[in-house]
């Protein structure tokens, strides 16, 4: 398998097989990622396309990457923010499952759903927006403190402090609720919620 760098030195020089691999393997999480801003999907895709097109037209004179998700996603929270009405706040969407904005109650009537995690979904859902974000790309995108620094346009200091006090409060939820080791939290985050 190829290393970001030369996949990434490919598609700047308009290999049709780069641009492919690059669209198809990021396309899916950049959805997944842009749909916690906004809650369009119509309004994503098309930031999505907005973000190849000028990627494309750029060529060349695109910079460097290690990290070509990275990259990627940086650049389509841009496109949400100019998409999206600047009088509106752009904030991280709360947990989702089959429909949008489910209700805690809603929640608990799905069979699928053991206590524990309703528990889990209910504090990771108290968390804030940011927190949620930081949370998301620290363990499901597996991003360095760097790139979620660009991407959320925090000081590396910043970041770590937010990311420990997300972490602090789930940890006191599983030990005061639940009981449950903190690896159990980062594989359900990563399974259900992020």
């Amino acid at each position: 398998m190829k290393k970001d760098r030369e996949i990434w030195e490919n598609f700047k020089s308009g290999d049709q097989s780069a641009l492919s691999y690059v669209y198809f393997q990021n396309f899916h999480s950049m959805y997944q990622y842009g749909i916690r801003f906004k809650d369009d999907p119509e309004l994503i895709k098309d930031c999505i396309q907005d973000v190849f097109f000028k990627l494309i037209q750029a060529g060349e004179k695109l910079g460097p990457t290690e990290n070509i998700r990275f990259y990627l996603f940086r650049a389509l929270k841009n496109a949400i923010y100019k998409a999206v009405d600047k009088s509106r706040k752009v904030e991280f969407v709360p947990l989702q499952f089959d429909a949008p904005f489910l209700l805690e109650e809603e929640l608990a009537e799905k069979e699928n759903i053991s206590n524990k995690e309703f528990v889990l979904l209910k504090a990771l859902n108290e968390l804030s927006d940011r927190q949620r974000e930081i949370i998301y790309l620290r363990f499901d995108c597996a991003m360095e403190y760097a790139q979620i620094c660009d991407i959320m346009q925090l000081k590396n200091d910043s970041a770590r402090k937010l990311l420990y006090r997300a972490i602090k409060y789930l940890r006191e939820i599983i030990d005061d609720q639940l009981k449950l080791p903190i690896l159990f939290l980062i594989q359900f985050s990563k399974k259900h919620v992020l």
